[in-house]
């Protein structure tokens, strides 16, 4: 990576450092002091955080669906307690300053086709701006090694066709979208990986190559990772309309960036939030207790565990949570590639580039079109294949889409580096949605499970978590109301 000035320097994320392998953690625990955040807001002094037992409901994990959790168990009169391990609130999300711009270098794109953040967004009374390629001049795709630079028209022909055919089992399978599980019967879609369910078509080597592109950056991995049946999700939650699926995914974000919601739903609710406050452990005797790496014992009536599926084998539990849910986190879900924007010098046309699954970034374009120069945003399938943080890389991979444009700065984080994190958005490997998502949601005891990796609709969305979070506070909510009676 290029020695940055002070100006490029103060446009870099605070959680990034220079390169990916150096001390990674100094970010999180032991780093919060060196990030300039304390360890301990919105509730008590350290010295008193000691004694400040008696919760009746501690969350685990400050993303949305720990922060839906917290706001709605602390409104409806529960004590709460909110504990983070980073020192911020968003969990994969991420909003940081760029070249102006309120970029998001975890999840970044909405759509009121996904109704529990589109509520939110209206409870909160916040917009939606578009990324500058949903009006893009150019769309460009790849004809074998060469780069075709075409319409909308006949880019949307050529990879539309080759759509329709994979994702056509959609509205046999998954009826209802938002019970994944309802029909029952899957013959062998959960079992077969996105490359094989492509490898059946009767395609051109053209269209062969786009919908590989396509699934891969879908799982965010290579695309013999994840489930055909998993894939068919977002299609079916999509009213089974491919380009309403790219409107979901890609197009509408929140004004401000994601920071400005969950900076909301935060401020909305009445609990304690303590960053910086991993958790090691949790135990059940009667109630249950939540020790932190600090050393601290929490006492509580309920737990809600809203981490990333990736991390839940990262806590111990005892009495020891079901193997089904733990083989499910050491496995992990297929989200695992790269993200990365860039600041072009100048100006050059607005495009979509839609490229190949082997290629550093599988999908790139136009996110923000500057009076001056742009900013693009690009997605690759495996970290493998890019080092974000080399500049000459970064611009390199840009290249394959638009050979003229040269790099002025560039930004990006890497979730797979993370401790809390362990990879980006969920989608599931074969085998994993019918044989343990019922189980990953299931409670145990005293210990409740949410997260967007465990939705039942928009899994791995922001919508997902917000939809998990609510479902499980009130679940959390009837259980302590029952005991009370």
């Amino acid at each position: 990576m290029k020695k940055l000035n002070e100006n490029e320097k103060k446009n870099q994320p605070e959680e990034t450092v220079d390169n990916p392998r150096r001390e990674f953690l100094k970010i999180s625990g032991a780093g919060l002091a060196a990030a300039g955040i304390a360890p301990a807001v919105a509730g008590l002094p350290s010295a008193a955080r000691a004694e400040s037992n008696g919760y009746d409901v501690v969350v685990i994990g400050g993303g949305f669906a720990g922060v839906t959790a917290a706001r709605d168990s602390s409104n409806r009169g529960l004590k709460t307690l909110l504990l983070e391990a980073r020192p911020r609130l968003g969990g994969r999300t991420f909003t940081t300053s760029f070249d102006g711009h309120d970029v998001d270098l975890g999840g970044t794109w909405i759509r009121w086709a996904q109704p529990s953040v589109w509520a939110e967004m209206s409870r909160y009374g916040l917009e939606v701006t578009e990324s500058a390629a949903a009006s893009a001049e150019q769309n460009i795709w790849m004809e074998g090694d060469n780069r075709v630079v075409g319409s909308y028209a006949e880019w949307a022909e050529i990879y539309g066709s080759a759509s329709a055919l994979y994702y056509e089992p959609a509205r046999e399978y998954l009826p209802r979208p938002f019970d994944p599980l309802y029909r029952g019967e899957f013959g062998n879609l959960d079992k077969m990986t996105a490359r094989e369910a492509v490898e059946k078509l009767d395609l051109t080597s053209v269209q062969k190559d786009l919908m590989l592109a396509a699934v891969a950056i879908m799982s965010h991995a290579p695309s013999d990772k994840s489930s055909h049946l998993d894939q068919l999700r977002w299609y079916a939650l999509s009213e089974y309309n491919l380009w309403n699926m790219w409107d979901n995914i890609s197009r509408y974000r929140v004004a401000g960036g994601t920071k400005a919601l969950i900076d909301q739903m935060a401020a909305d609710g009445r609990f304690e939030t303590r960053l910086g406050e991993p958790v090691s452990a949790i135990s059940q005797d009667g109630e249950a207790t939540v020790t932190t790496k600090r050393g601290e014992q929490i006492r509580t009536r309920k737990v809600i565990v809203a981490l990333p599926l990736n991390c839940i084998q990262d806590v111990q539990f005892s009495p020891a949570i079901s193997k089904v849910k733990l083989d499910a986190s050491r496995e992990g879900h297929t989200g695992s590639g790269t993200k990365v924007y860039m600041r072009t010098k100048g100006k050059h046309p607005v495009f979509m580039g839609h490229g190949k699954e082997e290629m550093p970034l599988t999908f790139g374009w136009t996110e923000y079109n500057d009076p001056e120069h742009q900013i693009l945003c690009g997605f690759g399938a495996s970290p493998s294949l890019l080092d974000v943080y080399d500049d000459d890389a970064v611009q390199g991979a840009f290249q394959r889409f638009m050979p003229d444009a040269e790099l002025s700065a560039s930004i990006s984080y890497d979730w797979n580096l993370d401790p809390y994190s362990k990879g980006t958005w969920c989608m599931f490997p074969p085998g994993m949605l019918t044989n343990s998502l019922k189980e990953l949601q299931r409670p145990e005891g005293n210990v409740y499970f949410a997260g967007g990796d465990i939705a039942n609709g928009w899994r791995g969305f922001i919508d997902g978590a917000i939809e998990s979070g609510a479902a499980v506070a009130r679940q959390v909510n009837q259980e302590l109301t029952k005991k009370a009676v």
